[in-house]
């Protein structure tokens, strides 16, 4: 993505791995500071495409075309991305303009529609629960943050009208 920090990792991820583009999973990092560093660690074995701070500032640790390991069984068809914070409290007004960014240009270079995704077989922007036991288990991204998904769509329905 342009006009973002790239910081590829060389380990924790697929080289070549997205089987198919159906839209970006939300998460949240349940903590603070860039994941570079954790992510780069061979023990943690897991990584996201993405990471926005609560400044907004967004970081890129895995090509689009290469395999993340965020959401499991929703690795293959999947990009993800990583929210700085707590799942208690909700996005800042930069990380909801930033989360918004990276699907309109998801929206414009892979085709992904301007719609909520509800189950692993949709497409569009979704959330990390919405996969349930295959993709971990986890209330990722929490109640907060998954209600503003509404707000991340129509942000990216100003950058991207159709």
């Amino acid at each position: 993505m342009p006009e973002v920090t790239h910081k590829p990792l060389t380990v924790n991820f697929t080289p070549g791995g997205i089987r198919e583009m159906r839209g970006l999973v939300m998460h949240v990092q349940e903590g603070e500071n860039s994941l570079h560093d954790r992510f780069s660690d061979p023990a943690v074995e897991c990584s996201s495409h993405f990471w926005v701070a609560q400044s907004g500032e967004i970081e890129q640790y895995v090509s689009a075309h290469d395999r993340a390991w965020a959401q499991a069984a929703g690795n293959p068809s999947w990009l993800s991305v990583e929210t700085s914070g707590f799942a208690r409290r909700p996005l800042t007004a930069q990380q909801v303009a930033s989360v918004a960014r990276i699907y309109a240009w998801g929206m414009a270079q892979h085709g992904w529609p301007l719609a909520s995704a509800s189950t692993p077989l949709g497409r569009g922007f979704g959330i990390h629960s919405m996969g349930g036991r295959d993709w971990g288990g986890h209330a990722c991204p929490g109640s907060l943050r998954s209600a503003q998904t509404g707000e991340i769509l129509s942000a990216v329905r100003e950058m991207y009208p159709r």
